[in-house]
C-alpha cells in the first residue's frame, strides 16, 4: 500500500477511542483473519507511494505548524462498503482540514487518494465477513451498548458523540484535538504496520 499520513488524536483521547474500536458483537465469529485487527485511531490525510518511507524530511516540510491543535468534530457514524471504511465516523469538514489536505498534496506533488475525507474508521472487516452482515452487527452493537449519542447544541444543530466510558460509565466524546501527523508504513497485515515518524503541528516556543 505504501506510506500513509495520519492525523491522530492526543494520547488521552486515543485511549478513549480505543475502547470503541475494541468492541465486538456478541458471539462474533469471523471467516477472515483480516477482520477486526487492532489499529490506532486516525484520519488518513494522505496515501503516498512506498518511496516516501525514505523521504520523511520532505514530508515534514509539507506539514504546516500552528499554535493550536487541529479540532476534529464528529458528524455521523456510517456503515461503509470498503474494508478500510467498514464502520466509520465522518468528521466535520473545516477550512483548516481542507487547507492541510490541499497543502500536503500540493507540496508533495501527489494526487489525493483519500476517499470520504475526512473520516475515522472504527473497525476493519473483510468483505467475506461483511457479506454475512458483520459490519452491520458491529454498528448495531455500538447502538445496543449506547455508544452513539445524539444531542443538539445551543444553536439547535445535531451533535453526535461516542460514549467511550468503561464499565457502564458515561464518557462522551464529540471531537478530538490533533497535535500530530504520523507517517505510517502500511505494508502487510494491519497489525504489522509501522509508525515511521511523528510530526507535530505545534510550533515549539
Amino acid at each position: 500500500m505504501g506510506v500513509s499520513l495520519w492525523i491522530v488524536p492526543d494520547e488521552k483521547e486515543a485511549d478513549k477511542l480505543d475502547r470503541i474500536i475494541a468492541i465486538r458483537p456478541d458471539n462474533t465469529s469471523t471467516i477472515s483473519p483480516a477482520s477486526y485487527p487492532k489499529f490506532h485511531p486516525h484520519i488518513t490525510l494522505a496515501s503516498l507511494p512506498l518511496e516516501y518511507k525514505d523521504k520523511l524530511d520532505v514530508i515534514e516540510t509539507s506539514i504546516p505548524k500552528s499554535g493550536v491543535p487541529l479540532k476534529c468534530s464528529f458528524t455521523s457514524v456510517d456503515i461503509g462498503s470498503h474494508y478500510f471504511r467498514s464502520v466509520y465516523v465522518t468528521i466535520k469538514p473545516t477550512a483548516e482540514l481542507d487547507s492541510l489536505h490541499k497543502r500536503v498534496h500540493e507540496s508533495l506533488a501527489v494526487n489525493p487518494r483519500t476517499p470520504v475525507f475526512p473520516h475515522m474508521s472504527l473497525c476493519y472487516i473483510d468483505d467475506i465477513d461483511a457479506a454475512t452482515g458483520q459490519r452491520l452487527r458491529f454498528y448495531e452493537e455500538l447502538k445496543k451498548e449506547g455508544k452513539i449519542s445524539y444531542n443538539d447544541d445551543i444553536s439547535g444543530h445535531e451533535i453526535i458523540s461516542l460514549n467511550c466510558g468503561a464499565f457502564g460509565d458515561k464518557e462522551l466524546l464529540s471531537h478530538f484535538g490533533a497535535y500530530e501527523v504520523w507517517a505510517v508504513l502500511c505494508e502487510g497485515p494491519v497489525e504489522s504496520w509501522e509508525v515511521l515518524r511523528k510530526f507535530s503541528f505545534i510550533t515549539k516556543s
